[in-house]
């Protein structure tokens, strides 16, 4: 059952990859169509007038929205929206958590003290409150909203980092590095970073995966992915309005967000059995 589930995860994760990467190629970024080349009939954006609210059918497979547009392509465009924010708001808090936790763990002393005091300083800031103070710099930038999600998610990858660092940094072999004259950049990028893969790997997905419930939280909320842009988070705000009348709408990103977090949570558990340490 194990080995079925982990087949799923990894199936539908690879899945969600592709539409991510190629939801250009699937459904264009063009209202008009003789101006995108794409394989799916209708744009995220293109309004069908003749169909507002309609179910399901032959001519919009998951049925269109209050306004017109064909739901099917704006899940395809909101999946690739939601992995691209996630996957910079995950990728800066990788680099700056073991940035940070590197430098805590490997100085020590007063260094790492002010380090974990700031640590403890990060925690007590709301997201929330702080999004809402920068909601109008961010705009509808994506990546601008990948980093500052990335930039206030990055305390527990220094945390892991910095136990690790405490771990290693009196082994003979990193000693024997140090009395050879290896510079901090040299060890942790020779010595260190080995180590340091296997717990923060699963970390990695585990993040990836919080990130991606961050995006479609806040965007559910407004604070998040701006109009006409969709994301999960978004569609799923938006269906909810209408979620007597037209449950198509907030059914297909809601089971789409619940398989994408379950799926890369079962892969983050394997991961986190077979190689880390903590």
């Amino acid at each position: 059952m194990k080995k079925i589930s982990n087949c799923f995860a990894v199936f539908f994760i690879l899945l969600m990859l592709f539409i991510s990467l190629f939801s250009d190629v699937i459904v264009g970024k063009d209202v008009f169509l003789k101006r995108s080349k794409k394989i799916y009939m209708y744009s995220p954006y293109q309004i069908d007038r003749d169909a507002f609210l309609k179910p399901p059918s032959k001519k919009h497979i998951l049925g269109t929205d209050s306004v017109g547009r064909d739901i099917f392509a704006r899940l395809v465009k909101g999946i690739s929206n939601s992995f691209l924010i996630s996957f910079v708001a995950t990728l800066i808090s990788l680099i700056i958590g073991m940035f940070a936790g590197g430098i805590a763990g490997y100085l020590g002393g007063v260094i790492d003290f002010v380090f974990s005091r700031f640590f403890e300083l990060f925690y007590s800031i709301p997201l929330l409150f702080m999004l809402i103070l920068l909601s109008p710099l961010i705009g509808d930038n994506l990546f601008l909203f990948g980093i500052v999600l990335g930039f206030f998610g990055w305390l527990f990858v220094a945390r892991l980092v910095r136990g690790e660092v405490i771990k290693l940094k009196g082994m003979p072999f990193l000693e024997f590095a140090r009395a050879n004259g290896a510079g901090f950049i040299h060890v942790f990028k020779r010595h260190f970073f080995p180590h340091l893969l296997p717990p923060v790997l699963p970390i990695t997905i585990f993040g990836f995966s919080g990130m991606l419930v961050a995006e479609s939280s806040l965007s559910f909320l407004g604070l998040g992915v701006k109009p006409p842009e969709p994301s999960l988070g978004s569609l799923i705000s938006q269906g909810l309005n209408y979620h007597d009348v037209a449950p198509w709408i907030y059914i297909p990103p809601s089971i789409v967000l619940f398989l994408t977090v379950l799926s890369l949570d079962i892969i983050g558990e394997y991961l986190k059995k077979r190689y880390s340490r903590f």
